[in-house]
């Protein structure tokens, strides 16, 4: 079975733009992102989707500078610009991450991979998990039925509201016994994120291993006050998309 991952990501976020070359500790974000990705078991390839847009011009030198395979496409249709991203690489499994999310877990993404092979499942997510820490998995037929298929704004903005929101149609699963955590978001949306995340970073080893969630459990553990710096901020809904969409903005 062919995995392939792809981490979607561009400069233009409405709340924070340019979050994901932002410095944490040693690299810009998204480069925490990916090497996280990189270590999950069992993946063929690893392609970074941006958009074409001119603003993302020197997002994707950056990468490619990197050895990074990189796909450029719409910064509206985000469903067609995963989807054109991961065609050329053939994959049977797409494992989908966001590149603001500087700490997910490799070992949770790989049990995520594993349940959804393991129990004959469409899509595995986030469920039962705190923001940032792991993916989506989804079957390539599953994603392709939903490029094909939907027409609704958020479907085409979100990617895969529209398999997850279809349980009578596509299997959805999820992890058996998600770890325990504490802090419910890692994600970086807002300056309060990104400074959370540049409190983790500074007090994880420098070891070059990525972080696991109990890592970042541990750390929050011995430093309750970085709690207060982000666990207020509110995560944008799906439902949201349409105002996106007149806006011009996505991916926040």
């Amino acid at each position: 079975m062919r995995t392939i991952a792809v981490i979607q990501a561009r400069m233009g976020s409405t709340r924070l733009p340019g979050k994901i070359v932002e410095p944490i500790r040693d690299r810009p974000l998204v480069l925490w992102t990916v090497d996280a990705v990189s270590a999950v078991d069992g993946l063929d390839d690893l392609v970074v989707a941006t958009t074409d847009r001119a603003e993302d011009d020197a997002f994707a030198a950056l990468l490619r500078g990197r050895g990074l395979r990189v796909h450029r496409g719409s910064a509206h249709d985000v469903l067609r610009r995963v989807v054109d991203a991961v065609a050329p690489l053939a994959p049977d499994v797409v494992l989908r991450q966001t590149g603001d999310n500087p700490f997910p877990d490799p070992d949770v993404m790989t049990a995520q991979l594993r349940r959804l092979e393991a129990g004959r499942f469409d899509y595995v997510g986030i469920a039962g998990l705190p923001l940032g820490i792991a993916g989506e998995a989804v079957r390539a037929a599953a994603l392709n039925a939903a490029d094909r298929e939907a027409r609704n704004v958020a479907d085409r903005e979100h990617v895969l509201t529209f398999v997850y929101a279809r349980p009578e149609r596509f299997a959805i699963g999820a992890l058996d016994e998600p770890p325990p955590w504490r802090h419910p978001r890692y994600t970086v949306d807002t300056a309060a994120d990104l400074a959370f995340a540049r409190a983790l970073a500074e007090r994880l080893p420098t070891t070059g291993r990525p972080a696991r969630l109990a890592d970042l459990e541990a750390i929050v553990a011995a430093s309750p006050e970085l709690r207060t710096l982000n666990r207020a901020i509110e995560q944008r809904r799906p439902d949201e998309a349409e105002l996106v969409a007149r806006t011009g903005n996505e991916e926040t």
